[in-house]
C-alpha cells in the first residue's frame, strides 16, 4: 500500500485534467438543447472532430474516475465503501454513454434528418441531471461519517459533502428545464455542478492522500481518529 496515495492523486488529478480536457475540446460554439436541428446538423458536420476529440478524452477520463474511486472506497468503513462505489460507477456510465452519442453522431453528420438530429443530441443532454443521482449517492456515503460521537472523516470533508449533496439534489430540477441556465446539460449542470463536484474531488484527494499514506498495510478504516 506503499504506493496507494499516489495512485490516489495521480487518478484523482487525471479525471480532473481529462474532464477538463473533454470540455475544451469541443469550444465555445457547442449546441445546446436550443439549437434547432439544422444548427445541429451544421455543427457537427463543420466540428466532427471536436466531438470524437470529447469521446476519446471521456474514456480516459472514465478510466481516471474508476481507479480513483476504487483507492477512496478502500478507505472507507462498510457499507460506505459500496454505496460511494456504485455512486462513482454510474457517474462513469452515464459519461460514456454521453460520449457514445456525441461520437455517433460525429460519424456521418451529412446524412442526419435535422429532427432525427436533434432528437439524438436531446437525449445525452440528460446525463446532467441523471448522473446527479450517482453523484449524490457518492456524496451521501461520506456524510455520516463526519458526524456523530466518533467522526472517522473530518468535519470539514462532511460540511463539502453536504454542499455536494444538497447542490446536486437541486441540480436534479434541470430534467424540467428547456433553455438557459436550467436547461439540461447547460450551466447549472456544467458551472455550477462541476465546479462544486470539482472541489468535493479535490476535498476527497487531499483527505484521502494523507489516508492513504496513513493507514500503510493496516487495510481499509473502519474506524480511528481523523
Amino acid at each position: 500500500m506503499k504506493k496507494a496515495p499516489v495512485v490516489l492523486l495521480a487518478s484523482g488529478a487525471g479525471w480532473i485534467l481529462f474532464y477538463v480536457a473533454s470540455f475544451t475540446a469541443l469550444g465555445s460554439s457547442v449546441p445546446t438543447v436550443e439549437s434547432s436541428g439544422d444548427e445541429i446538423v451544421s455543427w457537427f458536420t463543420d466540428n466532427a472532430t471536436r466531438a470524437q476529440a470529447y469521446a476519446w478524452t471521456a474514456t480516459f477520463a472514465a478510466l481516471a474516475l474508476t481507479v480513483f474511486g476504487a483507492m477512496v472506497a478502500h478507505l472507507l468503513p462498510t457499507p460506505h465503501r459500496y454505496v460511494f462505489f456504485g455512486g462513482l460507477l454510474g457517474w462513469v456510465i452515464t459519461g460514456q454513454v454521453q460520449a457514445w452519442f456525441w461520437a455517433g453522431m460525429a460519424l456521418h453528420p451529412q446524412g442526419l434528418d435535422p429532427t432525427t438530429a436533434r432528437t439524438l443530441f436531446d437525449i445525452p443532454q440528460y446525463w446532467g441531471p441523471i448522473v446527479n443521482g450517482s453523484t449524490m449517492t457518492m456524496a451521501a456515503a461520506f456524510v455520516p461519517l463526519a458526524f456523530g460521537a466518533a467522526p472517522t472523516i473530518p468535519r470539514w470533508l462532511g460540511w463539502l459533502s453536504v454542499l455536494f449533496l444538497v447542490e446536486q439534489a437541486v441540480e436534479t430540477v434541470t430534467v424540467f428545464g428547456e433553455s438557459g441556465f436550467l436547461a439540461p446539460g447547460g450551466a447549472m449542470n456544467l458551472y455550477l455542478g462541476g465546479l462544486i463536484g470539482m472541489a468535493w474531488v479535490i476535498g476527497v484527494i487531499s483527505w484521502g492522500f494523507g489516508r492513504a499514506g496513513s493507514m500503510g498495510a493496516a487495510g481499509p478504516a473502519a474506524s480511528g481518529t481523523v
